[in-house]
């Protein structure tokens, strides 16, 4: 009996011991009001406030009442200027797709990955009749 107790209180500790530095581990690099639906993969994410956090190497995107997010690890797009905080979405037709994140406090860019979708879109609308994409930033707080 005293060994099961000891077993399991050891299990706890351990399991809160692992749990305390993954939840110190997020750190908000950016907040943002994204006033249009965007697409970040295959996941469409409705528009709002949002915030940008660093979780070791990956990057989550989560709506402010956490009712949406995105856990993503993204390739490096370069260093970031003093001043350069936003977020850049490419508008293919009437869809916008998340294309990089660019934070001071972080002193990178982040470049995320063309959508499948997103390289359909792109192809359809190339033609002479097609809109071609826009670039649209969201400047962030």
């Amino acid at each position: 009996m005293k060994r099961n107790v000891f077993g399991a209180l050891m299990t706890l500790i351990v399991a809160f011991t692992i749990a305390v530095p993954v939840v110190n581990a997020q750190q908000t690099i950016m907040s943002a009001n994204v006033p249009f639906d965007f697409n970040i993969g295959a996941k469409q994410l409705p528009a709002g406030a949002y915030a940008v956090r660093e979780m070791d190497r990956a990057t989550l995107i989560q709506s402010k009442d956490s009712e949406t997010s995105v856990l993503g690890i993204y390739a490096y797009a370069g260093p970031s200027k003093s001043d350069e905080t936003k977020l850049v979405f490419h508008k293919v037709g009437d869809r916008y797709f998340l294309a990089e994140i660019w934070s001071s406090a972080r002193g990178q860019g982040l470049s995320v990955p063309q959508s499948k979708l997103e390289k359909e879109l792109r192809a359809s609308n190339s033609g002479p009749q097609g809109g071609g994409v826009e670039t649209v930033i969201v400047a962030l707080r």
